[in-house]
């Protein structure tokens, strides 16, 4: 089908040569047998499934790589399931909180490593950090909120906070609570905007300057691909914005964005496949977040938009577009 991409990639010390159907595999002296791994994403490849792929360890297995993509639909994603379904793998890969949720409803067996899921236990995906209960095990993308509230706060100061969010979404609605019970700490009020489709966004967002200060946007795949739209809503109406995704600060002309490094949760996540496929009961390895995060500033947005960005702000950053 157009929305598969398969490809199957051989990992095998020091590089992953990606083989068509005739090429033969070619695995290290250590390796007992192929590995078969099923990548799903879900709104194509990101840096994070590069650091996936490139954090896979070489030494001991070869890897046989499987990728769909979902293209952000439920019903792909359950062809998807059940194409993987007919012919089993040793483990499945998948991206953000939607595809976890329904791969794990689906599959009860097979180890899954989840990626990029903001909220792992709030959500249901797994119990704890310590242990999922189940057969999966992953990297989350969270960042304290009450950490980039302070960071956007101290840039621009504001009063009334919009928060753009997908109200199909678990994780998202569930960000909006986090920021709802901060607002008495930072002393602002809460404004919500939900966008569910593209056509949403200028019905919703028309007119935001009167109603709020500053805008928030958590991490949300739904958001993130309509980032250009509501970056240029914002722009055009001088609203400063944060966002939890690294991408959309240089990409849709989002101000600020306090965020983890999306290669670096696929290195995170390729550790605990690696722990995985080396005999460990995913149930039983701990889950994980980063414990670093990058500042970015788009300072391109802050000149459209006249805002004066503080010295305090350029020091702490991390990335700055110019």
């Amino acid at each position: 089908m157009a929305w598969v991409e398969k490809i199957v990639g051989w990992v095998m010390i020091g590089a992953v040569v990606m083989a068509g159907p005739a090429a033969l595999p070619v695995a290290s002296a250590q390796s007992s047998r192929t590995r078969t791994l099923a990548m799903i994403t879900w709104r194509g490849q990101t840096e994070a499934e590069r650091g996936f792929l490139d954090g896979l360890d070489r030494k001991i297995h070869a890897v046989s790589i499987e990728t769909y993509h979902a293209a952000q639909s439920v019903e792909n994603l359950y062809q998807i399931i059940r194409r993987i379904q007919q012919k089993p793998v040793d483990l499945i890969y998948v991206f953000g909180t939607t595809a976890t949720q329904i791969v794990l409803a689906q599959v009860k067996t097979t180890p899954v490593v989840f990626n990029v899921v903001s909220l792992p236990v709030a959500t249901g995906i797994i119990d704890s950090w310590k242990k999922s209960g189940r057969n999966a095990v992953g990297v989350s993308n969270q960042v304290p909120v009450h950490q980039q509230l302070k960071a956007f706060i101290n840039t621009c100061a504001f009063k009334r906070l919009g928060i753009i969010f997908n109200p199909l979404e678990q994780n998202s609605l569930a960000l909006k609570g986090q920021v709802e019970r901060l607002s008495d700490t930072f002393g602002f009020s809460v404004h919500g905007f939900p966008i569910a489709r593209k056509t949403d966004i200028q019905r919703k967002l028309n007119g935001l300057r009167g109603r709020v200060d500053a805008v928030y946007i958590p991490a949300d795949s739904l958001i993130k691909s309509l980032g250009c739209e509501i970056g240029t809503q914002l722009k055009t109406q001088n609203i400063p914005s944060m966002s939890a995704v690294e991408s959309m600060v240089p990409d849709d002309g989002i101000l600020l964005g306090l965020v983890p490094s999306y290669y670096e949760l696929g290195l995170a996540a390729a550790q605990k496949a690696n722990r995985v496929l080396a005999g460990e009961p995913p149930g039983n390895i701990p889950s994980a977040t980063l414990d670093h995060f990058q500042f970015w500033v788009n300072m391109r947005t802050a000149e459209t938009i006249g805002i004066q960005i503080p010295l305090s702000t350029l020091i702490m950053a991390d990335r700055i577009v110019r």
